[in-house]
This record gives C-alpha cells, sequence and structure tokens, in this order.
C-alpha cells in the first residue's frame, strides 16, 4: 500500500518536473519576442515608472513585536500559576480526576497574553505610522 503511494508520488513529482520545464522554455520565447516588439530603431521604449503605484514597504520593529509577545506570555504565565494557586481546584478535580484544567489554564493564558501584546504592537506600530 505505502509502496504504491511512493510510486504515484514519484511519477507525479517526474511529470511536473517535465512540465515545467516545458513552461520554462515556452516562457523564454514569450520573453524574447516581447522584448523584440518594444524594441524599434535605434533605443528601446521606456517602460512606465511602476514605482509610483506601489507605496514602498513601512519598516515594522520586530524587537517590539517580539518584546511584547515575550512579556505577554510571561505576564499570562504568571496570571495562570496565580490562579491555580488561588482558585479552588480542588473542588473541579474532585468531580472530573482525569480533567487537565492545569495546562488548559496555563496554555489559554499564554494565548491570550500573548495575543494581547501582539495587539498592543501593532497599535503602536500605527500610531507611529501616523506621526510619520
Amino acid at each position: 500500500m505505502l509502496n504504491d503511494l511512493f510510486q504515484a508520488i514519484i511519477v507525479l513529482g517526474i511529470a511536473y518536473t517535465i512540465f515545467k520545464l516545458f513552461e520554462l522554455y515556452a516562457r523564454r520565447k514569450e520573453r524574447i519576442m516581447m522584448i523584440e516588439k518594444m524594441s524599434f530603431g535605434d533605443g528601446m521604449i521606456n517602460p512606465p515608472d511602476v514605482t509610483k503605484w506601489f507605496s514602498p514597504p513601512t519598516p515594522t520593529s520586530w524587537a517590539l513585536r517580539l518584546g511584547l509577545l515575550l512579556t505577554g506570555i510571561g505576564l499570562g504565565l504568571v496570571i495562570a500559576v496565580v490562579t491555580n494557586y488561588f482558585m479552588s481546584i480542588n473542588i473541579f478535580l474532585l468531580k472530573y480526576p482525569n480533567s487537565r484544567f492545569d495546562d488548559v489554564l496555563y496554555f489559554a493564558s499564554m494565548l491570550l497574553f500573548g495575543g494581547i501584546g501582539l495587539t498592543i504592537a501593532y497599535l503602536i506600530e500605527q500610531k507611529n505610522r501616523k506621526k510619520d
């Protein structure tokens, strides 16, 4: 069963490679024809200035994002530990002895506060973009 799957994957991979080689060759001919159409006399037609169509990429602060993400995850862990310590988990565990409430609490609080940290980083970056 697995051997047949590998054979099919190999055959499809070879067929895809051959297709891409033919496509590459055909596109090369198309590009050469387009260049020949654009040239006339002693020079080439100047292409349009496309830089005005697209806005330049805005710089992002990865340090800010990473710092706030890690701060949010750390804050989430602290809140989960404090919540786990002060909350009466024993009542919950007596009713459902095989539940993994502690793990869910830690994971959920890390995701929640990490997401809040990234949202704060986004808002700070938007505020800095408006200043510029």
